[in-house]
């Protein structure tokens, strides 16, 4: 996997690189950006609006991702866009079909990263720790049987989005490491306060992602 490390990108770029990702996915391979903000961000998913997903959508930075999914407030986190071929994934036509197998190939080298970068990683689905999503724009209020978790708190640490086109899949995840850059409550009606600080940096993700192959583990998370 070709992975970059891109610090401090304006919100507008950030998402015009990762559709860039998908693009070149298309044609074969596979490739990551593990990046950070130039301050505080939301990116709502493609099917948000931002007159019902925030509080103040005109004093608000606000991006739309490629990927679907609800709104993530951004620049307390380390961000991952990670694109690959399905074939590469080891995806077949039929497999491709079901997007929870495409989640889980895409997702499963990212899990794996994660806890080779420090932090231990595990899908929520393996543990107890699921809530209800309740009426909330912010993915960060809930977790789903789909989400990373740590696997003794059960803590949420990584919020993803998917995008699958007939031939790649675009995965775009937030980490958050540090304290908000603003009050979470002042973006979302009902927001997620984050309990914990990590340490992550950009890089030593990424030096975890140059190592993970991929497709190993598709058939061991399905």
């Amino acid at each position: 996997m070709v992975v970059t490390v891109e610090p401090c990108i304006e919100g507008r770029v950030n998402m015009a690189r990762d559709k860039a990702l998908l693009d070149a996915a298309e044609s074969g391979g596979a490739y990551a950006r593990v990046y950070s903000w130039d301050g505080p961000w939301v990116s709502l998913g493609r099917f948000q609006s931002p007159e019902r997903a925030l509080l103040d959508h005109q004093n608000t930075n606000w991006v739309s991702r490629p990927t679907g999914g609800k709104a993530v407030l951004h620049g307390h986190d380390v961000t991952v866009g990670m694109a690959a071929n399905l074939t590469d994934l080891g995806i077949d036509e039929n497999a491709a079909k079901r997007v929870s197998t495409v989640y889980r190939a895409i997702v499963g080298p990212l899990v794996e990263a994660i806890a080779l970068a420090g932090l231990p990683a595990v899908l929520a689905e393996r543990t107890e720790h699921v809530r209800n999503a309740g009426h909330t724009a912010d993915c960060f209020a809930h977790v789903s049987p789909n989400d990373i978790v740590d696997p003794s708190s059960g803590e949420k640490l990584c919020g993803c989005a998917l995008r699958v086109t007939e031939n790649a899949v675009l995965l775009q995840a937030s980490i958050p490491v540090t304290t908000p850059l603003v009050d979470p409550k002042s973006v979302f009606a009902s927001a997620h306060i984050p309990a914990t600080q990590r340490v992550l940096s950009l890089e030593s993700l990424a030096e975890a992602l140059r190592t993970i192959r991929l497709g190993v583990r598709v058939h061991q998370l399905v």
